[in-house]
């Protein structure tokens, strides 16, 4: 998973943000940490919210609510090119 290990080096150097080119789709969890369906990531530049937990990364938007993106939904945003890890 090309992704992945670019996080984990890129987490050891400094905060960590994705780009995102093209809307994605991340989940939304309740409180209770189960899963509240599918919330848009619009085109722009997002903050990672800590390491790689439970196969997911946790993502804040622009609102300050924070969405995940599975590990290989990532994976394949990247290499679509419609994710860019910076």
């Amino acid at each position: 998973m090309g992704a992945l290990v670019k996080l984990r080096k890129q987490q050891r150097k400094a905060a960590v943000r994705i780009k995102v080119i093209n809307g994605v789709l991340a989940r939304q969890h309740f409180k209770d940490g189960s899963d509240a369906g599918f919330a848009p990531l619009a085109a722009g530049t997002y903050e990672v919210v800590g390491p790689e937990q439970n196969g997911c990364l946790e993502v804040r938007k622009e609102d300050g609510v924070n969405v995940f993106l599975p590990i290989d939904k990532l994976d394949t945003y990247v290499k679509r090119g419609d994710v860019q890890i910076t």
